[in-house]
């Protein structure tokens, strides 16, 4: 006979579960990560603010500081992208420059490869709109996605903040036995979050870091320069915030770029970027895999399972979700 405080285990884990097994198909998934992520940084930062304003107005003084370099963030990035499509656009030296990045890749590169590469920017603009011609239906719909992912990402801002912000302030001692078995569920899960978002924090950093020693350090030393170099560091710190594939997006556009100074940088480069990719392995396993104790063969057959289920919020999710799993198995001994 199952006691009720079992049954009342049982109930919490089956909605636990069936709650994050559905958060991507109703296309919820960018709110559970900004809230998520809002909570986890609101919380971790309010520790500091603890020993100048006191532990109850802590977690405010967080959210405002988040808030406020948030919309610096937003402003510095209109403003740039403001001025790259009015100015940089007609800049000569931006469309000259990338006409010549095209034309020394298909020069160095076989035959039968470049084929598919434009060979001037306009080459380039006339097949970005042949394409959006023949797919506006998938424009559309594209752009619909896009809508509701970013409203849902600040409703998941909104919720993380206020979350954050009353959890010190509720009263647990009325909580029923239903109450605590489901937070501690929430709890498990926003340890798993942490734990995998933060260390893939660290890892990005170190990839962006490596990878600018190369193309400000390594190369200028031998009178070498890498076009659109800051862009594409940029562009890796951002997509190594996807465990595994996101390096290999920003090593393949790293890897064009010298492409387009010679064949021999371009293979110096591509041989450096695989051994930080090999480099971030060992970092896998040594960040990630040791806070959820999982090898990174088992974190690479989640994302491949996920992502095959749900796609690429599924390859985003799969390292969370198996955290999470493997850390409520743990908890119950059973693994």
């Amino acid at each position: 006979m199952i006691s009720q405080d079992t049954s009342i285990m049982i109930i919490s884990y089956i909605i636990i579960f069936t709650g994050i097994m559905i958060i991507i198909p109703l296309g919820l998934f960018p709110c559970f990560f900004s809230g998520f992520l809002t909570y986890e940084i609101i919380v971790s930062s309010a520790s500091y603010f603890e020993r100048f304003v006191g532990a109850n107005r802590a977690r405010w003084a967080a959210v405002i500081l988040i808030t406020v370099s948030i919309a610096i963030v937003i402003t510095i990035v209109i403003i740039n992208c403001t001025n790259f499509f009015t100015e940089d656009i007609n800049n000569i030296s931006i469309s000259t420059e990338i006409n010549r990045i095209f034309s020394d890749l298909k020069k160095r590169l076989p035959d039968f490869l470049p084929s598919f590469l434009p060979n001037t920017t306009e080459e380039l603009k006339d097949q970005i709109f042949n394409w959006i011609e023949s797919n506006l239906i998938l424009i559309r719909n594209m752009g619909h996605t896009f809508l509701h992912g970013f409203i849902t990402l600040l409703i998941g801002l909104v919720i993380g903040t206020l979350v954050s912000c009353t959890k010190s302030t509720q009263n647990h001692t009325n909580n029923t036995c239903f109450t605590i078995q489901l937070s501690e569920r929430i709890y498990n899960l926003s340890q798993a979050f942490r734990n995998i978002v933060f260390a893939q924090i660290k890892i990005s950093l170190v990839n962006t870091l490596l990878t600018s020693v190369m193309i400000f350090i390594l190369l200028p030393l031998i009178e070498k320069s890498l076009p659109l170099g800051k862009t594409l560091i940029i562009i890796t710190f951002i997509l190594g915030m996807l465990p595994i594939i996101g390096n290999l997006i920003s090593n393949i556009m790293i890897t064009i770029s010298a492409l387009s100074i010679s064949l021999s940088i371009g293979i110096i480069m591509f041989i450096y970027l695989i051994l930080i990719h090999k480099l971030e392995y060992f970092l896998n396993a040594e960040i990630i895999g040791n806070r959820i104790n999982a090898n990174p063969w088992e974190l690479i057959l989640s994302m491949l399972f996920l992502e095959a289920i749900f796609g690429l919020e599924g390859l985003i999710a799969a390292p969370i979700f198996y955290a999470y799993l493997k850390t409520e198995l743990r908890l119950k001994k059973l693994i």
